[in-house]
This record gives C-alpha cells, sequence and structure tokens, in this order.
C-alpha cells in the first residue's frame, strides 16, 4: 500500500516555490523540464499556474548515450537542459486532473485485480498441501 506524507509533499512544494521565486527574480523568462515519474503531474500544474512555460518529457524518449550510465541529478538536468536548448525535446501531453484520477483508478482496479488472483491462487495450493478439498462453488 502506497503512503502519502502530506508533510513531506507540503514540504517539497514548499522548496520548489522558493527556488522559483530565487529565479524569477533574476528577471528572465524562465523554461522548466523534467522527466515524467511516478508522483503525477503536480509539478508541472504548480509551474503553469505561475505563469511559467513546463515541459515533462518521457525519460523513454530522451535520447541517451551508452557511456552515459551513471544518472546522478546534476548530470540529468545539465542534460535535459542542454537538449532542450538543442530542440532534442518532445515533450508529453500532461492531463487534466480529472484523467489523471481515472487512470490512478484504472490503474489501482488493475492492480488490486491482480492480487486477488494471487491470494486465490496461494489459499488453493495452501489447501491442496493440507489435503483440504473444497466442494463448493468457487467464484
Amino acid at each position: 500500500m502506497l503512503r502519502v506524507n502530506p508533510q513531506k509533499h507540503a514540504d517539497c512544494d514548499r522548496r520548489l516555490q522558493r527556488a522559483v521565486r530565487k529565479l524569477e527574480s533574476l528577471g528572465r523568462e524562465l523554461v522548466f523540464v523534467y522527466e515524467a515519474g511516478p508522483c503525477g503531474f503536480g509539478v508541472y500544474r504548480s509551474l503553469t499556474a505561475r505563469g511559467h512555460t513546463c515541459w515533462v518529457v518521457a525519460p523513454s524518449n530522451t535520447p541517451r548515450r551508452v557511456r552515459d550510465r551513471i544518472k546522478t541529478d546534476r548530470r540529468d538536468s545539465l542534460k535535459l537542459a542542454g537538449l532542450a536548448r538543442a530542440g532534442e525535446l518532445t515533450p508529453i501531453d500532461v492531463p487534466d486532473v480529472r484523467d489523471e484520477a481515472m487512470r490512478d483508478l484504472v490503474r489501482g482496479r488493475e492492480d488490486a485485480v491482480v492480487m486477488q488472483r494471487q491470494a486465490r491462487q496461494r489459499l488453493a495450493v495452501l489447501l491442496l498441501r493440507n489435503d483440504v478439498r473444497y466442494a463448493g462453488k468457487t467464484a
């Protein structure tokens, strides 16, 4: 089960807003680029709400060299900045909040169905191993 700590999320959001304010004080046009991940699109929505351009790119569509095996935040950010400047990145379409919620619901249901099937199989094996025969109707 995935547990989200609201305090940790709020702290990350505060740190992001602080960094954005610091960059805004430079008086330049800001373009943010980040790789899509499991945390949703809250960063995108937060940045676009402040009027900034934000690209979310799929990690699978990011060009990589064979020798680039070491992944660090610094290397990734420099690589993304260079690729964005060169025009080699294609942003993905970010779903709205309702579509994202529906995707999460569908994925959660699929996970629950798989876990239910696995639990049934484990129970059937346990009963068989202990020579217990179930004669009733099964699902």
